[in-house]
């Protein structure tokens, strides 16, 4: 049985946990997400929260604090996530972050820079 989708849907947990733990010391408690995670786990709560069609008060708050980089919208297409998400869910992520005036392969481009490996 192949374990690569279930040891990445894993790295995606900690990714969000990490995220979150983040984004509360900046001052913004993501209990909702927190919530969506502990009832459905971290790659249905992302799919759930990306596919609702209206941008979530999260999207909004963080585009506030400048941290649209830290978004479920953001991490959802990074490039080794692809295989967690379908199509439909890639796309209205990058819609959502389209609404709020983000340059998303520029941002997309940085975020990934970060956090590769140097």
């Amino acid at each position: 049985m192949d374990t690569f989708p279930e040891e990445l849907a894993r790295r995606f947990a900690g990714d969000m946990a990490r995220g979150i733990a983040e984004l509360a010391r900046l001052g913004y408690d993501a209990k909702v997400f927190q919530g969506m995670v502990a009832d459905h786990g971290a790659v249905d709560a992302a799919r759930r929260l990306v596919l609702d069609p209206r941008p979530s008060y999260g999207l909004w708050r963080l585009k506030e604090l400048r941290r649209l980089d830290s978004s479920v919208e953001m991490w959802v297409l990074l490039p080794w996530y692809e295989p967690l998400f379908a199509d439909v869910v890639r796309e209205a992520a990058e819609r959502k972050l389209r609404l709020l005036d983000v340059d998303v392969a520029a941002e997309l481009a940085r975020l990934v820079t970060r956090l590769s490996p140097a």
